[in-house]
């Protein structure tokens, strides 16, 4: 009994200590750098879910499921002023490197080389991922939430009783918190948890030399549970959003991604058969274009669906020459090192595990390569063909692969004493290269956007002090600009909007113009109860469109610059009916 209380205690320990390390880890970062939100989509989901958008608390924040936004909301009308979306990422972030660290290595050996494990998985993830911890994405984090529950699954227990339980509860809640955040990350790593499983009951049944029905059995009730709680989150996402204008925008939504985001936007004079057969202007198509289209009500569901489904049918290739691209591409990103440092560092674990594999006949080592293979090329041929790979999405990619290749070398393989110093040595040696490369690359991507963003909070403090007025900032004179996490966290109606982005002609839009005393963008801008917003450095952002879009509804404008604000200038429009 004292036995097992020591245990206990010692497992206390190992947990603080590793909760201390990561804290430093913050603490340090935190010295250096405010934390930004990397993009804008998550600029807008915490305006939803404060208030700042609407006027008040919205958990129907378009991205995330519904339980997770309504929690975040419930918090903003209890305390306003506390910025909740914002520590609550940076939370998950942290958190998530913790587990990983005290799950991976919680297993080394003496206290003193868990220690030591626990700052080198620390320092490997600040280096590998500091971009992402001081630019923060929600997509990543669902990505990090994921490989914590990864961690888990491998490291775990593997017997049926209590400790297994109360293990994976928190894996779960993991799982269940990152399909929360964000269900397509959570989905495309899914593949991982499940080779992750396989694996342990593989181990489990060559150790014993038996079925183990008892382990088979607790893991499938851990699917079961982790099912179940994804399955609560959908029933109550779409109880949420059940309502005829929410369903239409979600409609609108997936149209406007497939767009935007794969097939993009037809060029007009090569398909202007098509535009015409859907009423597709040249006007029109310039706001599809510079993304302003919520000035025209008649973009809707059933246009942006049909311009989807074109740009989906002529894409130029077929599916095989489509998926024999893919394929091309997978090669040549490795061969190319289009992301040197993830493709080194796992480059290096295939060879070594492949050679130790070989040289021992180790056939087990064998098959679990060839499974994590074929599942890893399995989803990075699915990214290719979909034709889109951004950063945020394959980081976690790798993440995830290198979690598992890492748990392939606590197998006891044979490795001379050389190759454990060697082993050790190459790897050090990179990570020092890539925390020197991430460092000056964050710093100066971070020096960058404090300058930018003068003019942003320039832009809003303005607003600020107008609060009688209404502007419409033209989309692609903001995406620049970012917000910090734990700054300017007052969540006080902000009375401008952008004309454009993914929360346009959504309810909560609706809503926002509602609050301003508005019916629609167009009308708004026509007869001067809103102004329009832009950036006067650039020619392209320049508002003489605006000319030609309100020249083809029947109304002559004309646009005077009534102020400026940094880099911004604001129009009014007058209009005089052409008739």
């Amino acid at each position: 009994m004292r036995s097992a209380a020591a245990h206990d205690r010692q497992k206390w320990r190992e947990m603080g200590l590793a909760v201390l390390i990561v804290t430093g880890a913050w603490l340090f970062l935190s010295v250096f750098f405010d934390f930004y939100y990397d993009l804008n989509d998550d600029t807008a989901m915490k305006d939803i879910l404060s208030g700042t958008y609407t006027g008040i608390p919205e958990g129907r924040n378009i991205q995330m499921l519904y339980p997770l936004g309504w929690a975040v909301s419930m918090l903003y009308r209890l305390l306003p002023a506390v910025p909740w979306y914002g520590c609550f990422l940076c939370f998950c972030q942290f958190f998530a490197l913790w587990a990983i660290v005290y799950a991976v290595g919680s297993g080394a050996g003496k206290p003193e080389k868990r220690s030591a494990v626990f700052l080198l998985l620390t320092a490997g993830g600040l280096a590998l991922f500091l971009y992402e911890f001081v630019f923060i994405q929600y997509t990543v984090t669902a990505g990090l939430l994921a490989a914590a529950a990864l961690a888990r699954l491998l490291t775990g227990p593997d017997g049926d009783g209590r400790e297994f339980r109360k293990y994976h509860c928190v894996t779960a809640a993991l799982c269940a918190l990152s399909f929360y955040l964000r269900t397509e990350m959570f989905l495309l790593l899914g593949p991982f948890l499940a080779l992750a499983v396989c694996w342990r009951l593989m181990e489990y049944r060559g150790r014993h030399k038996e079925a183990g029905r008892g382990v088979l059995r607790s893991y499938l009730c851990l699917a079961a549970a982790v099912l179940a709680l994804l399955g609560a989150g959908l029933a109550a996402d779409g109880v949420a959003y059940g309502s005829a204008a929410w369903k239409d925008f979600r409609r609108f939504f997936d149209a406007r991604t497939a767009v935007y985001d794969f097939y993009g936007i037809p060029d007009y004079a090569q398909n202007r058969e098509f535009y015409e057969s859907v009423d597709v202007s040249p006007a029109r198509y310039t706001l599809l274009q510079n993304y302003n289209f919520d000035l025209d009500a008649e973009i809707d569901t059933e246009m942006m669906e049909q311009i989807a489904g074109y740009g989906a049918a002529h894409q130029g290739q077929s599916p095989a020459r489509r998926l024999y691209e893919s394929v091309y591409a997978y090669g040549y990103r490795f061969a190319h090192g289009q992301e040197l440092f993830f493709d080194l560092l796992l480059c290096l674990a295939w060879f070594f595990l492949i050679r130790a594999a070989l040289r021992g006949k180790n056939r087990a080592l064998l098959e679990n390569l060839a499974l994590l293979l074929f599942v890893r090329t399995g989803l990075w041929l699915f990214l290719l063909y979909r034709g889109r790979v951004p950063e945020r999405i394959t980081h976690p990619l790798y993440l995830m692969e290198g979690i598992l290749l890492l748990w392939l070398f606590r197998e006891p393989l044979e490795w001379k004493k050389f190759e454990k110093s060697a082993i050790l040595f190459l790897y050090a040696a990179l990570l020092v290269c890539v925390a020197a490369v991430q460092g000056q690359t964050v710093w100066r991507q971070y020096q960058d956007r404090e300058a930018r963003n003068i003019q942003w909070q320039t832009w809003k403090a303005y607003c600020a002090e107008r609060p009688s007025s209404f502007y419409f900032v033209d989309v692609y004179s903001s995406v620049a600009y970012s917000e910090k996490l734990f700054a300017d966290t007052a969540p006080a109606y902000r009375n401008f909007d952008l004309l454009g982005g993914w929360c346009v002609k959504s309810p909560a839009a609706m809503q926002k113009r509602r609050a301003a005393g508005l019916t629609d963008a167009e009308s708004a801008l026509r007869t001067g109860q809103a102004l329009f917003v832009t950036d006067a450095r650039s020619e392209e952002r320049s508002p003489e469109f605006l000319k030609d879009w309100y020249r083809e509804r029947g109304v002559e404008i004309t646009l005077q610059e009534e102020d400026r604000c940094g880099c911004f200038a604001v129009y009014r429009c007058g209009s005089n009916a052409a008739d």
